[in-house]
């Protein structure tokens, strides 16, 4: 009995069945099963969402106390975090004479 192929491995080579002990059919070719030819070696892009598109991403490092204060507020305004964190952009393009676009 020949060992199963690592379902993990996805660039494993093909394992040939083993010879049986029954040798009643000479010649007979062996059985090899096809490979599924290798994906491009580029990173994997996934969908982007809808509501991403065109945006981009802004970061921020907070402590762990405001980070829960602003999860509290946004549940209990039952909002996102996005859109306060908007509205704070919003708050800071308006002190400076800016128009609120975010």
């Amino acid at each position: 009995m020949s060992k199963r192929p690592s379902l993990f491995g996805a660039k494993s080579a093909p394992v040939a069945p083993e010879p049986a002990a029954d040798a009643s059919k000479p010649d007979e070719p062996a059985r090899v099963e096809a490979v599924p030819s290798a994906e491009p070696a580029g990173p994997k892009r996934y969908p982007k969402a809808t509501t991403r598109e065109g945006k981009r991403v802004v970061t921020a490092y907070v402590s762990p106390e405001a980070f829960r204060q602003l999860k509290r507020i946004a549940a209990d305004e039952d909002a996102q975090v996005q859109d306060l964190l908007a509205e704070g952009l919003n708050a800071i393009f308006e002190k400076r004479g800016l128009s609120r676009i975010a």
